[in-house]
């Protein structure tokens, strides 16, 4: 069978029109209504109302399972929000190097000039051991 210019746009079209057979998960059915959720949280309701709403719109999730994607996505969004400029990193995703002042501050005892203080190792030093 020899295709036409106009059965392959026909074919083309139908293809584009079908649907995805594909249901929603749990976690992005909470995810898309998670705003509101928080929402209802913040204006007094209890976990055990948000679940029972829930329920009657037909998610069938347990307490568990909410608790644990309301978690989950709270903990995706505040790192979401903590990526936007409060990083140390360059834009090439490197960590930046200190400065020598940044190294070693001054401490201030008043009017008297004092000497740059060098910065604490963060691990403590243990001696040596012969045993085994």
């Amino acid at each position: 069978m020899k295709l036409t210019g106009e059965d392959l746009q026909r074919l083309k079209e139908g293809i584009n029109a079908l649907k995805p057979n594909r249901r929603l998960t749990l976690r992005e059915q909470i995810g898309a209504i998670y705003g509101p959720l928080m929402k209802a949280k913040g204006r007094g309701l209890t976990n055990a109302q948000l679940l029972d709403y829930l329920r009657e719109q037909g998610i069938m999730i347990s307490a568990p399972s909410l608790f644990r994607v309301l978690r989950q996505l709270a903990e995706q969004k505040a790192r979401r929000g903590s990526k936007r400029g409060s990083h140390p990193f360059r834009a090439n995703g490197k960590m930046r190097v200190p400065t020598s002042s940044e190294i070693t501050r001054p401490v201030s005892t008043g009017t008297i000039e004092s000497e740059p203080v060098p910065r604490a190792s963060s691990f403590r030093v243990r001696r040596d051991r012969d045993e085994i």
